[in-house]
């Protein structure tokens, strides 16, 4: 949680002198336990319409039993093999990453090495050189096409 400071003018400073007061760390505790009581009594939550509120999925994998993080995991290791949809238990999780920043953090490392491959090849120079992109899962996103799917649970 990041903390915010109260900027204030008090009577006895000049125009352009600010008092600044860090919240105590009483204030800081009341709000992290109103901001975690906020999140218990929010209902289910909506993929399409909210941000994760916690981490690529929080707690939503537990609540059905299903370590999401570890089937994704073993998913992306070529360890969970023959699968043919997302548990019905992660839909949600899956869903929460896709739309979340861990999603977009992890496209960017890829984006990144993908760049720094690019530029370390050696081409010979003679103007024929070409770059060709398997299209799929390259350089467009299938992410409309899972929100629109269930993310991974609906077979098609």
């Amino acid at each position: 949680m990041a903390l915010m400071a109260a900027a204030a003018v008090s009577p006895s400073c000049g125009a352009w002198e600010l008092n600044i007061r860090m919240p105590t760390a009483r204030a800081v505790e009341e709000a992290a336990s109103r901001l975690a009581a906020e999140s218990s009594d929010a209902a289910a939550p909506l993929i399409h319409a909210l941000r994760p509120l916690v981490g690529s999925g929080g707690e939503l994998g537990r609540r059905g039993g299903v370590r999401c993080d570890s089937w994704r995991l073993a998913v992306e290791a070529h360890n969970k093999r023959d699968w043919k949809t997302v548990p019905a238990d992660c839909e949600d999780y899956v869903g929460h990453y896709m739309l979340g920043d861990h999603y977009r953090r992890d496209s960017r490392v890829v984006v990144d090495e993908a760049i720094a491959y690019a530029e370390g090849l050696k081409l010979a120079g003679n103007g024929k050189e070409v770059w060709v992109f398997d299209i799929d899962e390259t350089s467009l996103s299938n992410l409309p096409y899972y929100a629109e799917h269930g993310f991974g649970y609906t077979l098609i």
